[in-house]
């Protein structure tokens, strides 16, 4: 491994440190003196400055990349991926197929701290290629779309070498693609998951509540979950660090509703979304006690046309939290 990959693997494993980022346009320093500036001007603009400047440091940043650009982004056009935003002087997230991150992947990042990465997914079996390489536990945010989600997910489930991997969107993903998640033991590092576009059973709740996964975030939006799911969720041991919860646009009813102010295992939930159910201010007003989710701060209730002044106890408790 040369000194410039040795560095592209440091900004990739310390993704908000500046320090390495800035270390690697010292390298480059002579031989990539505009790809030096861009580093630089970059990590300037992310943080404090005078108005002036900043106006001054973005236009040089736009001319850099209009200059420069295609050729920094050719190792992403060699792999067929697209979305090679720069971030602080380098490209952290791209899009391409599970094909093509199997045939290029290694090489990719041995050039660009890539580790957020959304996957056009066919079969899974490239994904399964790829996440069985040394090379894809830099990854920490992983995206799949396509038909072959349900594969591609049962597929990290068991990766050798998706251990690092901290966050999961999944897109129209079945039963069955959550249950191999949730149980998945290779998703040790797995702390965020999110499961969009899909007709789920309750039966996913319930795997979700006894996997080994140590989510901190759970995103369950318009999945059809019903109360038995809210209920199961609330059962849930596994899910004992969440502190965000975000069950949005499904069938939950007042019951649902009381068996997650109830529960006893949710009690690090910091921000619950309850939106565009079939809750009324009964149902709501299970959250009014301190003991109900004792850390939660903020509760949304929007688009369900509840009267503000019948649920005062839970607005008192939650102030701006409170989201109707």
């Amino acid at each position: 491994m040369s000194t410039w990959q040795e560095l592209v693997a440091r900004v990739a494993a310390e993704p908000e440190s500046n320090d390495a980022r800035l270390v690697c346009a010292d390298v480059l320093c002579g031989t990539d003196d505009a790809r030096v500036e861009l580093i630089h001007a970059q990590v300037a603009l992310s943080g404090r400055m005078d108005p002036a400047r900043r106006q001054a440091l973005t236009k040089r940043v736009k001319a850099l990349l209009s200059e420069h650009g295609s050729r920094w982004r050719q190792p992403l056009q060699e792999a067929h991926a697209s979305d090679g935003d720069f971030s602080r002087g380098f490209i952290e997230e791209a899009t391409l197929s599970e094909g093509h991150l199997a045939k290029h992947g290694e090489a990719l990042l041995a050039r660009e701290p890539l580790h957020r990465l959304t996957v056009e997914t066919k079969d899974g079996k490239g994904l399964a290629l790829a996440a069985g390489q040394p090379w894809f536990e830099r990854i920490r945010q992983v995206r799949l779309m396509g038909s072959g989600v349900a594969r591609a997910a049962k597929a990290l489930a068991s990766a050798p070498h998706a251990g690092h991997l901290a966050r999961l969107m999944v897109s129209g993903a079945n039963d069955e693609a959550v249950e191999a998640v949730a149980g998945g033991r290779a998703l040790t590092g797995l702390r965020s998951l999110s499961v969009s576009s899909a007709e789920l059973s309750d039966a996913s709740a319930e795997a979700l509540a006894k996997g080994p996964l140590s989510l901190e975030a759970l995103y369950l939006s318009g999945t059809g979950l019903s109360d038995e799911g809210a209920q199961a969720l609330a059962r849930g041991t596994a899910l004992a660090s969440l502190k965000l919860l975000a069950l949005n646009r499904n069938s939950l009813s007042d019951e649902g509703a009381q068996a997650l102010a109830a529960s006893k295992t949710l009690l690090q939930v910091e921000r619950l979304e309850l939106s565009r159910n079939e809750l009324s201010e009964e149902g709501v007003l299970a959250f009014r006690s301190a003991k109900a989710m004792p850390k939660l701060r903020r509760l949304e209730l929007l688009d369900m046309g509840l009267d503000r002044r019948e649920l005062e106890p839970v607005h008192k408790r939650l102030g701006a939290g409170l989201r109707l």
